[in-house]
């Protein structure tokens, strides 16, 4: 059986998110998740693309691992969903989202191909998106 790594795992590993579709798996690096399905994964591969090739140049930033924070890659990925997610459901204002490809399968039923979802739908909560601060232990 082929692997898909899910363009989401960063999110998923973190916790913020989860997908009915997720294998976890534990790589050298840690824990990451696969797809089990090869046509969420292709939704989603291409809706991450979709995102960022919106949120980058917004944010004043550049696709690559090397001079990008992993913050941000985090802050288009979880910002994005929750605003498409908002862009379907006004009321769904949950910080986390709880099945991504609940998410992808409405955003295909609403347009015709994940591309053409205009980044207005998601753009301002990318912008505004903040990652919960973390807290040190006190000793």
């Amino acid at each position: 059986m082929p692997e898909y790594k899910c363009p989401f795992s960063m999110v998923q590993a973190s916790g913020a998110c989860g997908c009915r579709n997720a294998r976890e798996v534990v790589r050298r690096g840690g824990s990451e998740y696969d797809c089990r399905d090869a046509n969420a994964h292709a939704a989603c591969s291409s809706l991450v693309e979709r995102l960022n090739g919106a949120a980058f140049p917004a944010l004043g930033h550049e696709d690559d691992l090397t001079l990008t924070p992993r913050s941000v890659y985090e802050r288009i990925m979880l910002g994005g969903l929750l605003g498409l997610r908002m862009s379907l459901d006004p009321g769904d204002i949950a910080p986390e989202t709880r099945d991504i490809h609940a998410v992808v399968e409405k955003l295909q039923s609403r347009y015709d191909s994940i591309p053409d979802i205009p980044a207005a739908e998601f753009l301002g909560a990318i912008e505004k998106f903040q990652h919960k601060k973390r807290r040190r232990k006190s000793r």
